[in-house]
C-alpha cells in the first residue's frame, strides 16, 4: 500500500482568542481536510494552542506544502513568521483564508509566500495538489472562480479527529460542551463595510440541505457528546423558511446559537425557537444612527432594532449586540447615538448583553475600503497592524482617535457580557462606573480615563492572564 504524502495545515495565531472564552477550532482548515484526507496525510498545526516546536516537527516530515490560513490583521503577522520558518525548511507555502482572497495579487507578491489559493478553498486546493505532486506547471494564483462551485451536501463530517477537540469544546455563548456548525455561506446583503459582497459575488448565498445538515449534526453531537452547537453562519436568517425546517429537525436535542438579521428574525416566531432549544443570538447592529446606517446600506432601521429587542425581553434567549464606531461620514453626535442606543437596549432587556465595540476596518475588498485603497497598506506585511481593533483609520483626527479607542477599551466591561461570566469584584465595579459614563456620554476627562484605563488592564489581566487584549 502506497504511503499517503504529508500536507501540512496551518493556523496562525491572532492573539485574540482566550481558550474556554472564545477559542473556535480552525474550521476553515478541517474544511480543507474533509476533502483531502482520502488521498493525503494531513496534518494540522494551530499556532494559538501548540508549540512552535510541533509546527517545526511536522516540517521535518517533508511536507508537500504548507498551506497557511490568512485574516487580515495580526493573523498576517505570524502568518509570516511560520511561512519563514517554512521556507527556512525549504517547503512550499501557500496561503489562504480570507485576506489571501480579498488581495491575492498583493499576497503571492510577499517573498514569503510562493502560491495563493483565493476564495472556496476545498476544490482548488485539491487541484493545487494534484498540479503540485505531478509536476503540471502552476499560475501563481489559483481562484476557486475557475471552477464549479463547492457542493457543501458532499462534503461530509469535519474531521475533527484532526484536533484535540477537547481544547475547543467550552465557549462562553454556550453552556457545557459545544462546537461550531456551517449551514450556509456568503450574505445577499451589500454592507458596504462588509467583504462578503468581494468574497462571494461568484458565488452568491449557498447552503446545504436540511437532510444532510441535521444527519450531520445528530452525527456530530453523538460523537462528541455535546450538548450545543453555534451556527457560524454569517447570516442564519437569510431564509427563514430553512431557519425554522432546522429548528423544526432540532426539536429540542441539543441547545444552539446563530447569527442573523434583525430583519430575519422580526419574521420568525422567537418563541418557538426558542422551544426548539434557540438560546443565544448575534445580531450586527453595528449603529444607533438612523444616518449612518442608511449610509451603510444596512437596509435595517433602529425602529426594528428595538421592536426585536422588546420581543427577545419576552423570552429566555440570550443576545450578545455587535456594534461598530469610526466610518468616515460619522460625527462625534452619530457616536453618541449609538453608545446611548446601546445603553437603552440593554434598558429594556435585562438579559441582552453587548459585544466589544469594534471600530470599523476598511478591509480590502469592502466599499469603504475601495474609498481609500490609495491609503491602504501596499504589502502583506502591512496589514498586519490593520484591524477592528485598531483606531487609527487615516480619516480620524486625534480627538476622534482618542474617543474610539475609550469607547472601544471600555465596551469590554459594559454590557453585561464580562459581568455575566466571571465573578470579580474590581470587573463589576468598573462596569458600574462605565456604565454611568457611557449614558452621560462623558469620554472627554484625560486624567480620569488614564485612571480607567490603568484599572481596566489591571482586571482584564485578572480574568484572562496572559490572553488579555
Amino acid at each position: 500500500m502506497t504511503q499517503k504524502k504529508l500536507v501540512l495545515l496551518a493556523y496562525p495565531k491572532m492573539n485574540a482568542e482566550a481558550k474556554g472564552v472564545s477559542l473556535q477550532p480552525p474550521v476553515s482548515l478541517l474544511y480543507l481536510a474533509a476533502v483531502l484526507q482520502d488521498e493525503y496525510e494531513i496534518a494540522i498545526y494551530d499556532h494559538r494552542l501548540e508549540p512552535i516546536s510541533r509546527y517545526e516537527e511536522l516540517l521535518s516530515r517533508n511536507p508537500i506544502c504548507v498551506g497557511i490560513s490568512s485574516f487580515t490583521g495580526k493573523q498576517i503577522k505570524y502568518a509570516r513568521e511560520l511561512a519563514q520558518i517554512a521556507k527556512d525548511s525549504a517547503a512550499v507555502t501557500v496561503m489562504g483564508g480570507i485576506h489571501a482572497g480579498l488581495h491575492p495579487q498583493q499576497t503571492q507578491q510577499d517573498p514569503l509566500i510562493d502560491y495563493v489559493i483565493s476564495g472556496d478553498g476545498e476544490i482548488v486546493f485539491k487541484e493545487f495538489l494534484k498540479k503540485l505532486t505531478t509536476g503540471q506547471p502552476i499560475p501563481p494564483v489559483m481562484t476557486s472562480a475557475d471552477f464549479e462551485p463547492v457542493n457543501l451536501d458532499t462534503i461530509g463530517l469535519l474531521p475533527y479527529d484532526l484536533i484535540n477537540v477537547e481544547e475547543y469544546i467550552n465557549i462562553a455563548a454556550l453552556p457545557g460542551r459545544s462546537l461550531p456548525f456551517l449551514f450556509s455561506r456568503g450574505c445577499p446583503y451589500k454592507c458596504t463595510f462588509c467583504c462578503n459582497p468581494a468574497l462571494n459575488k461568484s458565488l452568491g448565498w449557498r447552503k446545504m440541505t436540511v437532510e444532510t445538515a441535521l444527519a450531520q449534526l445528530d452525527e456530530l453531537v453523538e460523537e462528541y457528546h455535546l450538548d450545543g452547537i453555534f451556527f457560524h453562519d454569517e447570516n442564519l436568517s437569510v431564509n427563514v423558511k430553512l431557519l425554522n425546517q432546522l429548528a423544526a429537525g432540532v426539536n429540542g436535542k441539543f441547545k444552539w446559537a446563530i447569527q442573523a438579521r434583525a430583519d430575519g428574525l422580526l419574521k420568525t416566531d422567537l418563541n418557538y425557537l426558542e422551544d426548539m432549544g434557540l438560546i443565544h443570538l448575534g445580531i450586527g447592529i453595528e449603529s444607533g444612527s438612523p444616518r449612518i446606517l442608511k449610509a451603510i446600506r444596512k437596509e435595517e432601521t433602529v425602529e426594528q432594532f428595538l421592536q426585536l429587542n422588546q420581543m427577545l425581553a419576552q423570552t429566555g434567549i440570550d443576545s450578545w449586540y455587535n456594534y461598530m464606531v469610526g466610518f468616515p461620514q460619522e460625527t462625534h453626535d452619530d457616536i453618541r447615538m449609538t453608545v446611548q442606543f446601546a445603553m437603552r437596549l440593554l434598558d429594556e432587556n435585562p438579559i441582552a448583553m453587548n459585544n466589544t465595540f469594534y471600530t470599523l476596518a476598511p478591509y480590502p475588498g469592502t466599499e469603504i475600503g475601495e474609498m481609500f485603497e490609495d491609503q491602504m497598506p501596499e504589502t502583506l506585511a502591512g496589514w498586519a497592524d490593520f484591524d477592528r481593533h485598531n483606531c487609527n483609520a487615516p480619516w480620524h483626527d486625534e480627538k476622534t482617535r482618542t474617543l474610539l479607542h475609550r469607547i472601544t477599551f471600555s465596551s469590554k466591561f459594559v454590557g453585561r457580557r464580562l459581568t455575566v461570566l466571571f465573578d470579580n469584584p474590581n470587573l463589576r465595579a468598573l462596569a458600574d462606573e462605565l456604565s454611568e459614563k457611557w449614558r452621560a456620554f462623558d469620554f472627554f476627562n484625560d486624567e480620569q480615563w488614564q485612571n480607567i484605563e490603568q484599572r481596566g488592564w489591571k482586571v482584564l489581566k485578572e480574568i484572562f492572564g496572559k490572553n488579555a487584549y
